[in-house]
């Protein structure tokens, strides 16, 4: 990599970023006809969802907007609260993202060999960094954004403005990130830093997401909830820190929405603090990167390879087991225990559990009031198998669709030895579902006693989580292993193609036809209850 002093480098940005679009373009051009048509399928299904989540964001929007004398106030301290949300979890992901962009990505040892130039490199690499951490938010900001013009029935300025708020909101993390990445580089080796800084951001994730639950913003429509008018209306109109990026652009579209004239501050320091933090992070970066580069090539220590209680433990629980299928758990309980990036996911799932649970105890059961109660949460219980059954179905997903791809390019070890293909799966698919059974089992029997559901239906709940479990884990193995992709360097990655959507969409079918079944059940069961019939003691 040249300096910035040397003659221009004969290695453009154009000729870095090409390889990714080259890659879709070859991803589709090289697939046989079956591919192509499952490509399109899932284009299609995707476009369905986007045009379902633009339709939904714009009644919700609609409904909050419509609240008397009180509309305006909500939307625009939901549209804080999101974009301050964001912004948090955005810095986090950046910094992971840059660690891996800048540091620690496979090419990067072919590119620095090359004839580029210092800014080209940093450029490329925060565009990269940037759209790797913020496409999911674009994905959904977009129909969010435009929705939110709709509603308000902004002019063309709000349009125009839109891409350059939020191309400015989105640019200032991503030199951030850079920039505490290498930072963070240049004192602890690059792996250890990642590994820390998945879980950091997983467990701020768990935060967030459990303080958004508690501090329940469904409170903002109904203003009988506060005390008094005064005190409504001064929680919606309390304002973010004035000197955030995510206060800058709140202003700039809520000035556009409304037709008021432009906020030309705030929007001059969120356009300037977006070159003004690319360029620093430029300068930073570039200063730290020979230092960091070389700490991250250290080699990483295998801490538990020398665990002799935890090779104890595993050797005692898998000793039923014929030893070949025993030795296939070891090894995948090992690599989960070793990576940080799958272990750590355990908070998420007891964040999912509390927030789940604190859901459930707030709603809205007396609405319903008289003889009639108990029935109607009776009702809510069973439709909450649904919501249960969505959420093991995600958790297989992660833990249980992808770990035939993970076996890699060393596969075809496990096709040359002593191995039926049944059991291996069955080996496989165990342990990954057991964490679902117990999150399933833990939302379901817990929602019931929450709902004061009587014991028939609290085990008709247990039965569907069972029912769930092994049938979601059968589905996921199943279109696991059919469509298996062994060139993926992070089965994070394969639980997200297009497979994978394959399988949510016939786990959730799976999931409506045993709530069909069960229905009929619950029915009888509930008709009992209204007729005084002793439904609780069933």
């Amino acid at each position: 990599m040249t300096s910035d002093a040397s003659a221009a480098g004969r290695v453009g940005p154009r000729f870095l970023l090409r390889p990714r679009l080259l890659g879709l373009v070859n991803t589709w051009k090289g697939g046989t006809r079956a591919e192509k048509w499952t490509y399109a399928f899932f284009i299609g299904v995707g476009a369905l969802f986007w045009v379902g989540l633009f339709v939904g964001l714009y009644i919700g929007l609609d409904a909050f907007r419509s609240v008397e004398v009180f509309g305006p106030l909500i939307t625009r301290k939901l549209l804080e609260l999101l974009l301050l949300s964001l912004f948090g979890m955005l810095l986090f992901s950046n910094v992971v993202t840059a660690l891996s962009a800048f540091y620690l990505s496979d090419d990067l040892e072919l590119l620095l060999s090359m004839p580029i130039r210092r800014d080209v490199f940093y450029y490329t690499r925060a565009l990269d960094t940037l759209g790797q951490s913020s496409w999911m938010m674009a994905f959904f900001g977009v129909p969010l954004f435009v929705d939110y013009g709709l509603v308000c029935d902004a002019s063309w300025r709000y349009y125009a403005l839109l891409p350059v708020v939020m191309g400015a909101y989105l640019a200032i993390p991503a030199a951030i990130g850079a920039v505490v990445s290498s930072i963070l580089v240049t004192f602890f080796p690059a792996h250890r830093t990642r590994e820390a800084l998945v879980i950091i951001g997983l467990m701020f994730l768990m935060a967030v997401l459990i303080l958004v639950r508690v501090l329940e913003p469904e409170r903002l429509v109904n203003a009988q909830d506060f005390d008094s008018l005064a005190a409504y209306v001064a929680e919606l109109q309390a304002p973010t820190p004035a000197l955030f990026p995510p206060r800058w652009a709140v202003e700039v579209l809520e000035a556009a929405v409304t037709e008021r004239p432009l906020p030309w501050l705030q929007l001059g320091l969120l356009v300037s603090g977006a070159f003004a933090a690319l360029g620093a992070s430029r300068w930073v970066t570039m200063r730290l990167f020979a230092d960091g580069w070389t700490r991250s090539q250290e080699a990483r220590e295998a801490r538990f390879a020398r665990a002799g209680l935890f090779d104890r433990l595993l050797s005692l629980v898998t000793r039923p087991l014929p030893r070949p299928y025993a030795a296939l758990v070891i090894k995948d309980v090992k690599i989960f225990v070793r990576d940080p990036a799958q272990w750590s996911q355990a908070f998420l799932l007891v964040s999912l559990i509390v927030i789940y649970l604190f859901s459930v105890r707030s709603l809205p059961v007396d609405v319903v009031r008289g003889p009639y109660m108990q029935s109607f949460k009776d009702g809510l219980a069973f439709m909450n198998l649904g919501a249960a059954g969505f959420v093991m179905a995600g958790i297989a997903a992660r833990f249980q669709f992808a770990v035939v791809s993970g076996e890699g390019r060393v596969f075809w070890l496990i096709r040359s030895a002593p191995l039926n293909a049944t059991r291996f799966l069955f080996t496989k698919g165990i342990p990954g579902m057991v964490p679902m059974l117990i999150v399933g089992e833990t939302l379901i029997v817990a929602s019931n006693l929450l709902l004061e559901s009587p014991p028939a239906l609290t085990a008709v709940g247990a039965f569907a989580a069972l029912c769930f479990a092994f049938g979601i884990s059968g589905i996921a193995m199943g279109v696991g292993a059919a469509f298996p992709d062994f060139k993926v360097d992070n089965i994070a990655r394969a639980a997200a193609g297009p497979a994978a959507m394959l399988f949510m969409v016939a786990a959730l079918v799976y999931v409506l036809v045993v709530i069909t079944l069960l229905g009929f059940p619950v029915f009888l069961l509930l008709r009992a209850e209204l007729r005084g019939d002793g439904a609780h003691g069933v």
